[in-house]
């Protein structure tokens, strides 16, 4: 939350010394993801990579300055399929992240940049072998690269999460806690519609 506060801070200073031309806008995207992770799982499994891949919707809703700049709260939410090697863990899930972002677009070329942080999320695949995991409180940041035609934005966005809390909810035959963090390499292909109000 400090860290949504400090970009809050700053764009607000910029809005209120380019006071004019401010307005709202909303941003909904349709979003395919395709995630490399790793995880260390209880002795003696140790070390896993896995991946994540499937579809989902995202939202953004904020505001921008003469068509320029811009700063939106975010939220998403997908249906990965989640694997992972240790344990061939082969399940669908569901994922869910918010946090902030700040970007500039150039309004007659069309090209869009932007860059932010995620505050918190989940990703709980469902269960599968006996052992079902969920991973809580992602954070990291992203930055993302678009380009406009017309009503639709094409845009390629990337994430480096992390997620802080880790749930073995059933163990299966899995022995000992899982007290490690999930790292995921997320990169995201979406169609959008960046809409002015």
């Amino acid at each position: 939350m400090k860290h949504f506060a400090i970009v809050f801070v700053i764009v607000a200073l910029f809005i209120s010394t380019q006071a004019k031309a401010v307005g709202f806008y909303i941003e909904p995207g349709i979003t395919y993801e395709k995630g490399d992770n790793k995880l260390e799982w209880p002795a003696p499994l140790g070390d896993s990579t896995g991946n994540t891949r499937g579809l989902g919707v995202d939202l953004k809703l904020g505001m921008h300055v003469e068509s320029s700049f811009f700063i939106a709260l975010e939220g998403a939410y997908s249906k990965p399929h989640f694997e992972q090697s240790a344990t061939n863990y082969d399940a669908d899930a569901k994922s869910t992240l918010y946090g902030a972002v700040i970007g500039a677009q150039m309004p007659v070329v069309g090209l869009r940049i932007w860059a932010g942080y995620i505050f918190g999320g989940e990703l709980d695949p469902d269960e599968s072998g006996g052992v079902d995991v969920k991973f809580k409180d992602a954070r990291g940041p992203k930055v993302g690269l678009g380009f406009k035609i017309l009503m639709l934005s094409l845009n390629v966005e990337y994430m480096d999460l992390e997620y802080n809390d880790s749930v073995l909810e059933k163990p299966g035959s899995v022995a000992g806690s899982l007290d490690n963090k999930l790292k995921n390499k997320l990169g995201l292909v979406s169609v959008s519609i960046p809409l002015t109000l």
